[in-house]
């Protein structure tokens, strides 16, 4: 017969061997609870961080397109002055006495380095295009460009008496 000291020392030793495997358990569920906190916590910043870059990206993609409009901009106003100042080649662009000047290969617009290229269609048009180029990231460089036809309006102009 099991007197009752031993019979608290089994039940005793019952509910330790309960309580371990139910610890071991809990153990293992809070690890597996922290793992999937950890990769959604690891998800929603790789996210976060995606697009912060694209913002970034597209913003100075933007602003490059700005940049190379107003170089066509500029070449039109150089145009309007005299057709004969669009020389064919590639050049950049400067102001001087208030008047935009084509100048050198290139120009640089704070982090955009522009060129304009200009080529012969045929006597009185010409093809000019705007390209812009940046440094996205230290892997990644990046690059627009866009282009117009410009024709000598004042030479071609027909002129009608009435």
């Amino acid at each position: 017969m099991v007197n009752s000291k031993e019979e608290s020392v089994l039940v005793s030793s019952t509910r330790s061997k309960k309580f371990l495997k139910g610890a071991g358990f809990n153990l293992i569920e809070v690890m597996l609870a922290l793992a999937v906190f950890s990769l959604a916590v690891l998800a929603l910043a790789g996210a976060f961080l995606y697009g912060l870059e694209s913002a970034q990206v597209a913003g100075k993609r933007a602003r490059a397109i700005l940049v190379a409009e107003e170089g066509l901009e500029a070449v039109r106003n150089i145009r309007d002055a005299d057709f004969a100042n669009l020389i064919d080649g590639t050049h950049g662009l400067a102001v001087s006495s208030n008047q935009w000047i084509l100048s050198g290969s290139q120009d640089v617009v704070d982090i955009f380095t522009r060129q304009i290229i200009i080529s012969s269609v045929d006597s009185d048009r010409k093809q000019v295009v705007s390209q812009v180029d940046w440094e996205q990231s230290l892997q990644r460089a990046g690059s627009v460009a866009v282009a117009t036809y410009l024709t000598n309006w004042q030479e071609t102009a027909v002129v009608t008496g009435t």
